[in-house]
């Protein structure tokens, strides 16, 4: 904590060379990683980035973030040294704060003279939190229609009744979480993403969406 609050560029650039050794990547192995995602950052590029020579635009960082396999908000966290990010001028966070803003968990965060930090924009985060949950609330539903299914697969496997009629109704009422969650996309104007067709049939048939004939159902290969 010694050290003098980073730049955003530069943690990346340092955090890009920590995930690329972690990785046992060479610079010229991580550019052909990213060769590989249709990019054009070379081993010289990368080099100078790591070194704090050359800046990184946001198609390069995500094009970084996706190659190294690690959350894009993470390059900008210095976890090794602990050392506080100077955001702009006047706002610097320690990696924490910083990462409780960029995953969306804490409004903008400013330390306070006397110490710590307050939040800053709390209404207008809040706001724009929203889409963070109904994507969270999207996902958790989800993941239940997966369980519940199964969970009726081995029911009808075993022939229990009980177990069935628990199954299929832990599958229904995770079918109207998700409809719950697709209708608040639209509602919030975001584009809600495809389901699988025999969920968005199965919503469908028990009118359990709102806006049923917007929902976006996909096949197996991810085909609408």
């Amino acid at each position: 904590m010694g050290e003098q609050p980073l730049r955003p560029s530069e943690v990346l650039g340092r955090q890009v060379k920590v995930w690329r050794d972690q990785r046992k990547l060479s610079a010229q192995g991580l550019a052909d990683r990213i060769r590989d995602l249709g990019g054009t950052l070379s081993r010289v590029a990368i080099s100078k980035i790591e070194n704090g020579d050359r800046g990184v635009g946001l198609d390069e960082w995500l094009q970084l973030a996706h190659a190294l396999a690690v959350p894009p908000p993470l390059l900008f966290v210095d976890l090794q040294s602990g050392a506080d990010v100077a955001v702009a001028p006047g706002v610097v966070l320690h990696p924490w704060l910083l990462w409780e803003w960029a995953t969306g968990e804490q409004p903008p965060l400013v330390r306070a003279p006397e110490g710590g930090a307050y939040a800053s924009r709390v209404e207008e985060f809040g706001r724009a939190k929203t889409a963070i949950h109904i994507y969270r609330r999207e996902g958790a539903a989800g993941r239940a229609i997966n369980r519940a299914e199964s969970d009726l697969s081995a029911a009808e496997y075993t022939g229990d009744e009980g177990q069935l009629l628990a199954a299929r109704s832990a599958y229904v009422d995770a079918l109207r979480e998700m409809a719950k969650a697709l209708d608040d996309m639209i509602e919030h104007d975001m584009t809600p993403p495809g389901k699988p067709t025999k969920w968005i049939d199965a919503i469908r048939e028990l009118r359990l969406s709102r806006y049923p004939d917007r929902l976006i159902a996909m096949d197996a290969d991810g085909e609408r």
